[in-house]
């Protein structure tokens, strides 16, 4: 259960998120048009395979994506990156952050988070617990003395 000093930030659907899928169906459109095109001016078994696996990444671009597997994220007092809806929030780990995108891993798979999915205040806070996060240690385990904690 989450702490009432955590940070709770909620998470919305992000612009970004939909102009960069826009243009990855644009491009792979345009790939499959190309292979397409290939194979007619000049048939080949290969040019065959390409098409076909151009047109297959096609179908997959246009399927319907998965529902984001967190409507929340929870920054506790510890620097505790934690993702999840309204009945459960589990640990998440830092894949990849910047500047203009983090990448969660969950139990349930990624989470992209970009910074119009959230308040100006809330990313800084993300971006800061993603920079000074640490491996979660054992249960018993006493803190090894670094730079930081002399």
């Amino acid at each position: 259960m989450p702490d009432a000093a955590d940070f709770r930030i909620d998470l919305l659907a992000s612009q970004r998120a939909g102009s960069v899928r826009a243009a990855a169906r644009l491009l792979t459109a345009a790939a499959a048009f190309a292979c397409a095109a290939a194979l007619l001016l000049a048939p080949s078994p290969l040019r065959a395979a390409a098409t076909l696996a151009s047109v297959a990444a096609l179908a997959l671009a246009f399927c319907p994506g998965r529902a984001p597997s967190a409507r929340q994220l929870v920054i506790g007092i510890d620097g505790a990156i934690r993702a999840g809806g309204d009945d459960e929030v589990e640990t998440a780990a830092v894949r990849y952050f910047g500047p203009r995108f983090v990448c969660l891993q969950t139990p349930r798979g990624a989470l992209a988070v970009w910074p119009d999915s959230m308040t100006a205040t809330g990313w800084r806070r993300l971006l800061v617990a993603c920079r000074w996060q640490r491996p979660p240690e054992p249960i018993g385990a006493v803190a090894a003395a670094g730079s930081r904690t002399k």
